[in-house]
């Protein structure tokens, strides 16, 4: 079959190697064999393919996430061979080969639920959606437990997670005010477009700017999407008991250097994570959000599509922080 194969860590993207002939993955109880047509990428490839996930072997074919039809449902009573599904996560792209191929075998548990596509969104779209929305959605809902009464930071908010948390903030929780960062001011106008009330330029402290943004209160929730690197400063910008939710690290760093709990969550503000391993996609409101987009009430945040062989210039892409919105490739 077709695949993007990373042959070994530390590549560039130039390293990905595009093939014809990599064995096809067989039908397996408990796993769904899926017919890819697109596969979003995210910034943990990246990551993998710079040698920062470790116990990981290769060569392997990299992707978490993918959109397809099932092919054999390894037993599987929710589905039949022709669904259109969406898979992310469960080891895909790191414990076994992922959605960089024309094939892939994903555990039931990381397969979504069967699902209806309107007329208005196609195979690239689609793609944009599962681990992106998924995680979004997961992290306002499970660990920040997001209500409308809520004032958001989004600290990294133009990637396609932080434009996701934004337009869904906005419209599934209600939120009535909601800040977001980027560290380029040609990018404002797509936190706005996203459903932002206030685009803050990252300078790498910002607080003071969130507290006159919040009449000196500071903000109820906020999603770490950057890192280590602004992690004591997204603290400073909470009300005294609000809620910090660690994502992402975009910033290449996940080590906090001279982090000080006792001072930065004074006098009782509170810290947790959420990562999309905990995603049972499945349990998640995939179908509703796809619905939305189509009608426009969500908006999609798709900025580039290229095709699978082209993934290692995607890689270049993202990696270049050209991108403004979730990047996908298409398989045909």
């Amino acid at each position: 079959m077709r695949a993007v194969i990373c042959p070994s860590v530390l590549i560039p993207p130039s390293g990905l190697e595009y093939t014809t002939e990599h064995p096809a993955p067989t039908p397996k109880a408990g796993h769904v064999l899926i017919r890819i047509r697109a596969f979003g990428l995210n910034r943990s490839e990246l990551f993998t393919r710079q040698g920062m996930s470790p116990g990981l072997e290769f060569p392997r074919v990299l992707g978490i996430e993918c959109v397809g039809e099932v092919k054999d449902a390894g037993g599987g009573e929710l589905w039949k061979e022709g669904d259109i599904v969406a898979a992310a996560m469960g080891g895909l792209g790191r414990k076994f080969d992922g959605g960089y191929a024309e094939y892939t075998l994903a555990p039931h548990r990381s397969v979504s639920l069967p699902i209806t596509l309107p007329k208005s969104i196609g195979w690239a779209e689609f793609a944009a959606i599962p681990e992106t929305f998924m995680t979004a959605w997961g992290t306002l809902r499970q660990s920040l437990n997001l209500t409308s009464d809520d004032t958001l930071l989004i600290r990294g908010g133009t990637t396609s997670v932080g434009l996701a948390m934004a337009t869904l903030a906005k419209t599934l929780f209600a939120v009535h005010k909601v800040i977001a960062t980027t560290r380029s001011s040609a990018k404002i106008g797509v936190l706005t477009e996203a459903g932002v009330d206030h685009a803050v330029i990252d300078t790498g402290s910002i607080s003071e700017e969130v507290m006159k943004l919040t009449d000196g209160k500071g903000v109820t929730k906020c999603v770490e999407l950057v890192g280590a690197t602004t992690l004591a400063d997204s603290c400073a910008c909470l009300t005294p008991d609000g809620l910090i939710s660690v994502v992402g690290g975009v910033s290449g760093e996940f080590v906090v250097k001279e982090f000080d709990p006792m001072g930065s969550l004074a006098p009782s503000k509170h810290m947790t994570m959420y990562g999309s391993e905990a995603l049972e996609i499945a349990k998640g409101p995939l179908q509703k959000i796809i619905d939305a987009i189509a009608n426009g009430e969500i908006k999609l945040g798709l900025d580039k599509v290229f095709k699978m062989e082209e993934a290692g210039e995607a890689h270049a892409f993202m990696e270049a922080n050209k991108a403004k919105g979730k990047v996908v490739c298409v398989v045909d």
